[in-house]
């Protein structure tokens, strides 16, 4: 039996008792990820469905993350100024990695762990050199085995300027698991600190305040994803899990007792957190290195995790998906 399958634009993995589907095509995104027949990401019907769409299905990749003010900011030097892709907002928005193509290769494939990488290697030749001038290579591999899926991140500067660094996912998952799941039944849990207050524009106004008794349940016994309509951002700060600190997000199925476990790097110092408007069938946990609009934040780089990565450096950032009790 192959493990690793091509099948039309995507391919389908198994190892470990997880199987899972890669659209390199669409930003390299890990659009499925099952083990048996509980299902961890938002579903979805036909590749189409995601393509159109890419940020909100699966394990997107946001470079850089969330809203940057009117696509503009300076650093060393330079000014960058990004297409306004919100135009309601006139900010740009998740960056331009999402929907283009990585090449795909496997490294290892057996029944107990199966291992990918995905590419992606920028020039001048890019259309969008013009906004973000920077020669850079980025390799994702992917480890699939019996203790879930584990995603290594490398981004190397093979410029001779520092490089500014967003990183950010915009991670999807399924709040019914498998059938008979009440999405009502589920409770989430997420390492966040204090909330970090946004304008209408969906910016941060320099207001950093304490959580509510309502978002103090993400951090204590598991809160609804559904109890309100969130679009909302926060600073990190570790739970615990069985006894440890621990980085991440826990949604669980109240009545059976299974849950996805979202273990994510500490270089991620900030959440965003999105029900669509509590749609009721999915809700994205997103992990980022940076405050929202961290380049033109009036604060030091360590509270608004505004990175680069030197000339001939590298930047390393892991994070696992696994389930619990099935």
């Amino acid at each position: 039996m192959e493990l690793i399958v091509k099948k039309s634009k995507v391919w389908e993995i198994k190892a470990g008792g997880y199987e899972a589907v890669i659209a390199p095509e669409i930003g390299g995104n890990v659009i499925a990820l099952r083990k048996g027949d509980f299902d961890v990401l938002r579903h979805y019907d036909s590749y189409e469905e995601v393509a159109k769409a890419p940020v909100v299905y699966g394990l997107p990749i946001l470079f850089p993350p969330n809203r940057i003010d009117a696509g503009r900011f300076e650093f060393s030097g330079r000014t960058y100024q990004f297409p306004i892709s919100e135009k309601q907002t006139n900010n740009s928005l998740h960056g331009f990695l999402s929907h283009r193509p990585w090449s795909f290769d496997v490294i290892k494939s057996d029944e107990d762990e199966a291992v990918v990488s995905l590419s992606y290697k920028s020039d001048r030749d890019e259309d969008y050199y013009s906004y973000y001038p920077h020669d850079f290579t980025i390799k994702m591999v992917y480890t699939l085995n019996g203790h879930g899926l584990h995603q290594d991140i490398a981004i190397s500067n093979a410029g001779k300027e520092d490089m500014p660094l967003g990183l950010g996912w915009h991670t999807a998952f399924a709040l019914k698991f498998k059938e008979g799941v009440d999405p009502d039944n589920v409770k989430v849990k997420v390492s966040i600190g204090e909330r970090v207050e946004l304008s209408d524009r969906g910016l941060p106004t320099g207001v950093v305040s304490p959580l509510s008794d309502d978002e103090i349940k993400f951090r204590q016994e598991g809160q609804s994803p559904l109890y309100a309509v969130m679009d909302d951002h926060y600073t990190i700060n570790p739970i615990e899990k069985d006894g440890e600190l621990f980085h991440g997000a826990l949604l669980e199925d109240v009545a059976s007792g299974a849950r996805v476990v979202y273990r994510v790097d500490p270089v991620y110092k900030h959440w965003m957190i999105w029900n669509c408007f509590k749609e009721g069938s999915f809700i994205c946990i997103e992990p980022q290195n940076w405050r929202v609009n961290a380049p033109n934040l009036d604060m030091s780089a360590e509270e608004s995790g505004m990175d680069h990565i030197v000339p001939g450096g590298t930047y390393r950032a892991k994070a696992s998906i696994y389930v619990e009790g099935v």
